[in-house]
């Protein structure tokens, strides 16, 4: 099961022109983008990633390194406020 808001080590799956898709033992799949690509993946490879929900709600996988994890605590600036939060 992947989990959100924590690492995971998935297993590369496919590769498609936007990214990768990595898998879990139980076929859940998850994209990491390009971005986050070194272009050494390989099919089949184990990768440490991080999952997170992205502005529409879909889980993606980043190789960067988050300021928390959940159920961690992590001292942060207030960049801006508005009516939404």
């Amino acid at each position: 099961m992947i989990e959100i808001g924590k690492y995971n080590d998935l297993r590369v799956n496919r590769f498609v022109d936007f990214g990768l898709y990595l898998i879990d033992d139980e076929a859940n799949e998850v994209l990491l983008p390009k971005r986050y690509l070194t272009g050494e993946e390989q099919i089949d490879d184990m990768l440490h990633v991080f999952v997170y929900n992205d502005s529409e709600n879909r889980p993606v996988a980043t190789t960067e390194t988050p300021y928390a994890v959940v159920g961690d605590f992590a001292l942060m600036r207030v960049n801006q406020v508005n009516q939404v939060g």
